[in-house]
């Protein structure tokens, strides 16, 4: 008996701990080719459905821009490219995603809000708001983890904002081993529990 208890404590324990760590993806934009203009940020990118960003060679834009000072990796940063619609967003169509941190800056004008806002299906968890500035780019560490869907929203189509390296990563799953050991331990549990019943009897 101390024996299968012991076993099932390692394999409870076993199953608690971390058994993957997240695969964490930087994405700097750098290895898409805008040109001396921009383009739209195509899908797969990152494992990762883009809606609404462009990106564009910041190193050849005015030095006094948000698109040259947030740069955190040359050349080329993210931008909410739609003339019509500044709003944008990122999502996945098959797994959850953490969205860990990223790099914003406001294009032109400093004091710029930017909603952030972070979906697990269609339920809203997480939404905060943050304010850019023009000249160097703000670290913001969102931690919006496990999400299917981040809505990037902004006031008015002349607002513009700059992203670069982004970090997401996927969300680990539980190892198979973990999950057969507590099991294991489990069904030998409820068989000695039968057999002790059997002998009392």
């Amino acid at each position: 008996m101390k024996i299968l208890f012991g076993l099932l404590c390692l394999s409870v324990f076993s199953f608690g701990a971390p058994q993957t760590t997240d695969a964490q993806t930087l994405l700097t934009f750098d290895t898409l080719a805008p040109g001396n203009s921009y383009i739209p940020i195509p899908n797969g990118y990152g494992g990762l459905q883009w809606s609404g960003f462009g990106v564009i060679n910041g190193a050849i834009q005015q030095v006094t821009s948000g698109y040259y000072t947030g740069m955190v990796s040359p050349d080329n940063v993210a931008f909410n490219y739609d003339e019509f619609d500044r709003n944008a967003s990122i999502s996945s169509s098959s797994t959850p995603f953490n969205f860990d941190s990223a790099y914003l800056t406001a294009a032109f004008a400093a004091g710029l809000q930017v909603e952030v806002q972070g979906f697990i299906g269609t339920n809203l968890t997480y939404n905060n708001t943050y304010t850019m500035n023009d000249s160097s780019p703000s670290f913001i560490n969102f931690d919006y983890m496990g999400v299917d869907e981040v809505k990037f929203l902004v006031g008015s189509d002349a607002d513009i904002f700059v992203m670069d390296n982004a970090l997401i990563s996927a969300v680990p799953e539980p190892d198979i081993r973990a999950l057969l050991a507590v099991g294991a331990a489990m069904a030998g549990a409820g068989a000695l529990r039968k057999t002790q019943e059997v002998q009392n009897l």
